[in-house]
C-alpha cells in the first residue's frame, strides 16, 4: 500500500485526518510537531516510512527543506490564500461582533489580507498585521522563527486596549495566546482546501508510481580501454556489471560493450539514488584501474531510455575523464549532474518559443540561455562579476565577457557598479538583468 506522511501541528493534524477515509487505497501516517525545530527529527523519520510527504503549511516546508532535499522525498505543501483569511474574518465578524480595526493578525504575507480588502472596497484602515514573507525564500538561509514575539505582538496590543481579539496563522502562537485568556482564534481550515490537499498529495503519489515504471538505462564507458587482452578484460567488466544489476533489480546487455548497457526502471534507479546506493559502481573503478564515465537515461519506451543514456554519456566525456562522472536524462530532456558532486540542473529541451527567439537574437543556443537563466537565479538577481558567470558556466573569462557583451548590445543587461579586487589590478565591472530579460526568466 501506498504511504503517505502528514507533518503538522496536532490542531492541522486533528482537522484533516477526518478526510483520510476517503482514500482507502492510501496508508496515512502522522507526524506532528510543537516548534519548528522539531521537523528536521520527523523528516528523517518519514524519509524511512513514506512515499510522499504533506506540510501543513509554508513554515513547516520551509524549515524541512534541507532534510527534504537529502531524503530525495516528494513534497507538496496545503497553501495559505485570501479565502482563509476571508473566512477567518468572517468568522470573528460573525461570532464575536468585533471590527477588523480591532483585531490583530499575523499572516505569511500581508499582501494576502490587502487583496481580500481591495475586493470588498475597504480602504484607509488602520490594521495591527505582523507577517513574515520570507517563509517562502527556501532558497536563503533559515531565519529564526521567534514564536514570543508573534505571542508578544499580539498580547501587548490587546492590554493596551488597541485591539479586542487575535488571529493568528501559527498554532504555537494560538496555544500561547489562549494560555494567556487572549481571545483568538487560529485561520480557519477551510474543509475544502484540506480535502484537496490529501487529492493533489494521492494524485503526485500516483503519478510517481507510473514514473517509477520508466524504463532506466545505465551507460557505463571505461576510460582507460585496453587495446590488448581485450576479451579477458571485457569478461571481468561483465562479472562486475552483474553484481551492480543484482542491486538494482535490473539485467546486464550481453550485446553491448563500451559503453556497456544495465537496464531496470526508474523506481529501482531512484532508490540506489536516494541512497547514494551506487558504491558497486565506485568499487569497479577501484577494481580495473580506470575512471568510469556513466550516463543515466529515463524513458517510456526502451528507445527513448537508451537515447537519454547516450546522450548523458556524452555529457560526463565533456566533464572529466580523470575521474568517474555520473550525468542523468530524464524523459523530459531535463539533464542533472554531475551526481553526488556540485550538482545542476539543464533543460535540453526548450518548447518556448519566446526563448528560442530570443536565443536567436542573440546568437546562442537555447540550451546556454537557459543556463544562463538558471546562474541568475542561482545568483538570486543579484549583481555578478565575468568571472563569476565564467565560473559557472566552466567557460574562459574572454568567453563570459564576449556572452554578457551580446546581452549589453541588446540591453538585457546593465553595469550596475564595479568591485576591487583582493589582490592588484583593475576593478571588474559588474552587471546584472534588465527589466527586458527578467520577464523571460521570471
Amino acid at each position: 500500500m501506498v504511504a503517505i506522511g502528514v507533518l503538522g501541528s496536532n490542531l492541522y493534524i486533528d482537522a484533516i485526518s477526518e478526510y483520510y477515509h476517503l482514500f482507502p487505497e492510501i496508508s496515512f501516517i502522522n507526524y506532528t510537531y510543537d516548534s519548528p525545530w522539531e521537523i528536521d527529527h520527523l523528516i528523517d523519520q518519514a524519509g524511512k516510512e513514506v512515499d510522499f510527504l504533506f506540510f501543513s503549511g509554508a513554515i513547516a516546508y520551509y524549515f524541512g527543506q534541507e532534510k527534504i532535499n537529502e531524503h530525495r522525498l516528494m513534497t507538496t505543501y496545503d497553501p495559505f490564500n485570501e479565502f482563509v483569511v476571508s473566512l477567518s474574518l468572517f468568522s470573528i465578524y460573525f461570532h464575536q461582533k468585533i471590527s477588523l480595526e480591532k483585531i490583530s493578525i499575523d499572516l505569511p504575507k500581508q499582501e494576502f489580507l490587502d487583496n481580500v480588502l481591495k475586493e470588498i472596497h475597504i480602504t484607509d484602515q488602520t490594521l495591527f498585521v505582523k507577517d513574515y514573507p520570507w517563509i517562502y525564500n527556501i532558497e536563503e538561509k533559515k531565519e529564526a522563527f521567534d514564536i514570543t514575539k508573534f505571542v508578544r505582538f499580539h498580547a501587548d496590543l490587546y492590554h493596551e486596549k488597541k485591539t479586542q481579539f487575535a488571529l493568528t496563522s501559527i498554532h504555537a502562537v494560538y496555544e500561547e495566546l489562549q494560555k494567556l485568556s487572549i481571545p483568538s482564534i487560529y485561520m480557519v481550515q477551510p474543509k475544502q482546501s484540506l480535502k484537496e490537499g490529501l487529492e493533489k498529495a494521492v494524485t503526485l503519489i500516483k503519478l510517481k508510481k507510473t514514473k517509477d515504471s520508466q524504463i532506466a538505462v545505465i551507460s557505463i564507458k571505461v576510460a582507460n580501454y585496453p587495446t590488448q587482452e581485450e576479451q579477458a578484460f571485457r569478461l571481468q567488466i561483465f562479472q562486475y556489471l552483474h553484481k551492480i544489476a543484482r542491486q538494482l533489480n535490473a539485467r546486464v546487455s550481453l550485446d553491448q560493450h563500451q559503453p556497456f548497457f544495465i537496464y531496470t526502471n526508474r523506481g529501482s534507479m531512484e532508490a540506489a539514488l536516494k541512497e547514494r546506493n551506487l558504491q558497486k559502481v565506485l568499487e569497479l573503478e577501484g577494481k580495473i584501474n580506470s575512471p568510469l564515465q556513466i550516463g543515466i537515461g529515463y524513458g517510456y519506451t526502451m528507445n527513448d531510455a537508451e537515447n537519454h543514456a547516450k546522450e548523458a554519456l556524452y555529457f560526463t566525456e565533456k566533464q572529466s575523464k580523470e575521474k568517474t562522472t555520473i550525468f542523468l536524462l530524464d524523459e523530459d530532456k531535463k539533464l542533472v549532474g554531475p551526481l553526488f558532486e556540485n550538482e545542476k540542473q539543464y533543460a535540453l529541451k526548450n518548447e518556448n518559443q519566446n526563448i528560442q527567439f530570443l536565443a536567436d537574437e542573440l546568437k546562442m543556443t537555447a540550451k546556454n540561455l537557459l543556463r544562463f537563466f538558471d546562474f541568475i537565479r542561482l545568483h538570486q538577481f543579484r549583481s555578478f562579476s565575468a568571472q563569476e558567470l565564467a565560473d559557472y558556466l566552466e567557460v574562459s573569462r574572454r568567453s563570459a565577457e564576449r556572452i554578457i557583451k551580446r546581452f549589453l548590445e541588446q540591453e538585457l543587461l546593465a553595469i550596475t557598479g564595479e568591485e576591487q579586487p583582493y589582490d592588484q589590478g583593475r576593478p571588474r565591472a559588474l552587471y546584472n538583468i534588465s527589466e527586458n530579460l527578467k520577464k523571460y526568466i521570471t
